[in-house]
């Protein structure tokens, strides 16, 4: 088993090989602030929520935040790792993590109650991966039946694995 800076270092390697964009790293102090920075105080509770939850993520689980110390957020081959701070003329992606965990708790259509306590952290064709606090785990969930949990770790470096090799 590749440690996490291997796999994060193959993952680039074959990005780069099928002319795939590579984000930057997200820079130190950016990062710091999200971490450190309240919520603001307009945002609505769900906002507010699921920032405190991506906040609480990213000082807990270590391991998942040294990725945005190598690239903020990719798309390879249909597979996305949702980024923190990428943006387009000004306005965040459809990929940051921050729109993706606003909408999956406040939508007009749908709330999934599957997903509202968990940190949505990427997803593919099929699937959706998340972070279950209450479980201690990444997740990958089947994205029509979010109550089925198709794999789980407790490692993020196994979780990561399991994606890349689904693209590989």
């Amino acid at each position: 088993m590749k440690d996490l800076t291997q796999l994060l270092s193959s993952l680039k390697r074959l990005m780069v090989a099928d002319d795939y964009p590579l984000a930057s790293p997200v820079a130190p102090e950016v990062l710091k602030d999200l971490i450190c920075n309240p919520p603001p105080v307009e945002w609505a509770d769900h906002k507010k929520s699921a920032y405190v939850d991506i906040q609480k993520l990213i000082k807990t689980r270590l391991d998942y935040a040294q990725v945005f110390n190598a690239m903020d957020g990719f798309e390879y081959n249909g597979l996305t790792f949702y980024n923190l701070v990428q943006a387009e003329n000004e306005n965040l992606l459809w990929s940051n993590i921050y729109i993706r965990n606003f909408e999956a708790r406040d939508n007009e259509i749908y709330v999934d109650p599957n997903l509202t306590d968990k940190v949505l952290i990427g997803e593919d064709g099929m699937s959706l991966f998340a972070y279950s606090f209450a479980d201690d785990c990444f997740q990958i969930r089947d994205k029509a039946s979010t109550d089925y949990v198709i794999e789980s770790h407790t490692e993020f470096d196994r979780f990561l694995s399991s994606l890349i090799q689904t693209v590989s």
